[in-house]
């Protein structure tokens, strides 16, 4: 493969992602009017016009460049980013997408443009010129600056109250000192400042702290306070390497804004946690909330966002990009490390003491290593699902507005990591009940101002870890389930007989059945009752399970229940005959040997066992697989009960043989369509055992 084909190759791959961001953002800006987004979008349109200009773009790159001239514009405060330049970037995003997936060869990508860029004109026209930046203004560092020979110096300049006595004015000694350069960071001490009624104008209360770039020497600065230095605490530190970011460091992370506020000295640690005490979620961004305290200027907030930059380059710079299929053949060879080292360790058991001993040792060792390479893929593996979740902030603007609503997305715990083939497998699910929330869960504005709600609706999307698992909830703040509505469409389609009893979770669990809507009228996106069979059924494949809560007039949430990873289980290995059989882990509540008289026929609920006066279905795995069993008689073997989606069975097996990490090997429909099975494992000894599937098996013969 040349070159040019490897570097269009990278900066495809680069430009899904900063599109993907930039989309996000756009969408927020529309809320939040954050000078900080404005910022970033505008970072990551010049990103996009310098590496499409690299790789050979030629129509993304003249495109680009006039979108960071309307960018700009909007950044100098020029234009407001209302929802017609919002609605123009989102457009205009979805045309480099097109021009980009396509090589700039789709059809009528030139007619596209260029309806866009008269729109861009348009607007541009309309606007008088900036005026341009009065020379010895603030301004940031930059590489280019620091090639020429900048020094930077953190001045700490207080002075004594009765400074005025000896003839002194610390504003004739501050302004000699702006003479030498420009001051790219200020910070006004008022610690010392009282009240007004307190104030004695003779006496001087402030102090300065600042950062000067200059190409002056430490001698040239140490000369402006020659006179006052002695009685007065003055300090100037060269801080010139905190300006440049090193590439030599492997240990470089990424920064909060507070934390480089802090780090340059232009916040102390206690305006810092005054700052955050006052931060109302994360919409409300640490950078406004400095700036409307006075702890530092909207300048130095945009100098920190740069730096926060610099650190963020400086990281994907550090990173490489893996193909997941690789990650895959990686963790399959491992696996088979694990089987190799199990049929050694079977082989240790049968020598001499001695011998066997000191193999056993060996393998002891090589067991941890091999467990600690394994928990490193499987941290590869892992990213956070924020950036999947930032991609509905487009889907929910563009669905609500077609609808005639105003609906929100905010996101939660977007820091939680998971397995990336989930991640990548559970955008479908999401997408559905996030458009079921905006057809007929939340209401028309109207509906919601007569019910004392706000009129603008709310979709929260909140992750978070609990018990090994991953939580997902789609959470909305609308009309929630009409339960009286559900149960008469539940009657009519034969699911439950008129006057029978059904608890709320039954009666919700018929939303994911063809056919069940409470929807009054179908609608463009949902009615029809079709489609939250599938995302249940899509959720169950990936090992997770779904539940809905609600609460009327209040709103209604979906929480989904997932693994870790798809591709390694705790598995808890059984036998039934001479068969070896993996039952997940933490589906197991426990297991027992029942007594004889707990064993009793419930009519229409077949066989089951009573377990602390609860009676729960039995299932003999032997009838199931269709295998011979050393035990018939429930009583004579054990009982393992195993939960799911909040429903409990028995499995009755022969032997529990023990606890073991399983490497997932995925089956083909034509071993087996049983959905009692989801996968299959290479033991030590060389056999094959199925893992079972709780879910299916709960379904299977719920049938």
């Amino acid at each position: 493969m040349d070159d040019t084909r490897v570097l269009r190759d990278v900066f495809i791959r680069e430009a899904a992602d900063i599109l993907a961001s930039l989309e996000s953002d756009l969408v927020r800006l529309e809320d939040e009017k954050a000078p900080e987004l404005v910022n970033d979008i505008f970072r990551y349109v010049h990103t996009l016009k310098g590496s499409s200009g690299i790789a050979g773009f030629k129509s993304v790159y003249a495109f680009t460049h006039r979108l960071e001239n309307l960018l700009d514009m909007v950044r100098s405060g020029k234009l407001a980013a209302g929802r017609e330049i919002i609605d123009l970037l989102l457009v205009g995003l979805d045309w480099i997408r097109l021009a980009i997936d396509s090589g700039e060869e789709a059809p009528g990508l030139d007619e596209g443009r260029e309806g866009l860029l008269k729109r861009v004109e348009a607007i541009i026209e309309s606007t008088a010129p900036i005026p341009a930046e009065a020379p010895g203004g603030d301004a940031g560092p930059s590489e280019e600056e620091m090639d020429l020979g900048y020094r930077y110096f953190r001045i700490k300049a207080g002075f004594r109250e009765d400074i005025f006595e000896t003839g002194t004015d610390p504003l004739m000694i501050m302004e000699d000192l702006f003479s030498l350069g420009v001051v790219v960071e200020r910070h006004t001490d008022r610690k010392r400042l009282p009240e007004l009624s307190a104030m004695d104008p003779e006496k001087c209360y402030l102090g300065w702290n600042l950062v000067l770039k200059t190409k002056s020497p430490l001698q040239k600065i140490d000369e402006v306070f020659m006179f006052v230095r002695g009685d007065n605490p003055i300090s100037v530190e060269d801080i010139t390497a905190q300006y440049a970011i090193s590439t030599e460091d492997p240990e470089i992370k990424e920064k909060r804004i507070g934390e480089i506020l802090v780090a340059k000295g232009i916040l102390t640690d206690v305006e810092l946690n005054d700052a955050l005490k006052t931060q109302d979620g994360e919409n409300t961004r640490i950078g406004d909330l400095v700036v409307a305290k006075g702890y530092a200027t909207e300048r130095e907030v945009q100098f920190a966002l740069g730096e926060q930059e610099k650190i963020r380059k400086r990281i994907e710079t550090s990173t490489v990009r893996v193909d997941t299929g690789k990650l895959d053949k990686l963790l399959n060879l491992l696996g088979e490390i694990v089987i190799g080292q199990s049929a050694i360790a079977g082989i240790a058991e049968e020598l001499d003491e001695e011998r066997g001993f000191m193999l056993k040792n060996a393998l002891y060792g090589l067991d941890r290593t091999t467990r600690e390479f394994q928990e490193q893929i499987m941290s590869i593996r892992m990213i956070p699902i924020g950036p999947s979740f930032e991609q509905f902030r487009r889907f929910v603007r563009d669905t609500a507005h077609a609808h005639g609503k105003e609906i929100r997305l905010e996101i939660d715990g977007g820091e939680t990591e998971l397995d990336k083939t989930v991640i990548e497998r559970i955008d479908d699910p999401l997408k559905h009940m996030i458009r079921n929330a905006i057809d007929h869960g939340i209401e028309p504005a109207s509906e919601r101002e007569a019910a004392g709600k706000d009129r603008n609706g709310t979709i929260t999307l909140r992750s978070y870890h609990q018990e090994g698992n991953v939580y997902i909830d789609v959470v909305d703040d609308g009309r929630g389930i009409d339960k009286v509505k559900l149960r008469a469409r539940a009657e009519q389609a034969g699911l439950l007989k008129p006057g029978e009893e059904a608890s709320e979770a039954k009666l919700l669990s018929f939303l994911f059945l063809p056919g069940v809507s409470t929807a009054e009228e179908v609608g463009d996106l949902s009615g029809r009752g079709v489609g939250m069979d599938v995302v249940k059924n899509n959720i169950e494949s990936l090992r997770g399970s779904v539940e809905i809560t609600t609460r009327p007039g209040k709103g209604s949430t979906f929480r989904i229940k997932l693994p870790l990873t798809l591709a390694i289980i705790e598995g808890m290995l059984v036998r039934v005959g001479r068969n070896v059989y993996i039952v997940p882990l933490l589906s197991i509540v426990e297991s027992l040997q029942p007594r004889k008289e707990d064993i009793r026929t419930v009519k229409e609920k077949g066989e089951v066992i009573q377990v602390r006066g609860e009676y729960v279905s039995l299932v003999r795995l032997y009838d199931l697989f269709g295998i011979e069993p050393e035990f018939r008689n429930p009583w004579e073997s054990l009982v393992v009960i195993v939960e799911a989606a909040g429903s409990r069975v028995g499995m009755m097996i022969d032997e529990l043989l023990g606890q073991q990490q399983i490497v997932i090997k995925s089956l083909e429909n034509h071993i087996t369509k049983s959905r009692a099975v989801s996968g299959a494992a290479i033991l030590g000894d060389g056999r094959v055992a199925l893992i079972i599937d709780i879910h299916g098996l709960i379904e299977e013969i719920s049938r």
